[in-house]
């Protein structure tokens, strides 16, 4: 039996993310999120421990949020799980709203 060991909940669902590879911007779709960190679907993940500047679009919103992230889980022909090192803070509040916690806001990017 496993535990889960998040600090936060996540959000299932499916939004759209471009992240930057050898400054090439690589869309892909990220399938779960939360305000720690975030899955992204990709045929090609990065190395674990690879910081990635991502711009995420929600698809409930018209805002692109930017974040970066340290890649923490890498699964060749799945994708990559990033902790996030970085997250505006606009974008932590929409995540906290959809997950349905009232958690204080981070001040700072």
């Amino acid at each position: 039996m496993s535990r889960n060991l998040r600090r936060s909940p996540r959000i299932e669902l499916i939004n759209e993310v471009t992240y930057e590879v050898n400054r090439s911007a690589i869309r892909a779709a990220a399938t779960d999120l939360s305000r720690n960190g975030i899955f992204v679907q990709t045929m090609d993940p990065l190395a674990i421990g690879e910081e990635v500047r991502l711009s995420i679009h929600f698809a409930n919103t018209s805002a692109i949020y930017q974040a970066v992230g340290v890649v923490r889980h890498s699964l060749k022909w799945v994708g990559m799980g990033l902790e996030f090192t970085h997250l505006h803070p606009e974008a932590r509040k929409l995540i906290d709203s959809l997950a349905g916690t009232n958690t204080p806001s981070e001040s700072g990017y």
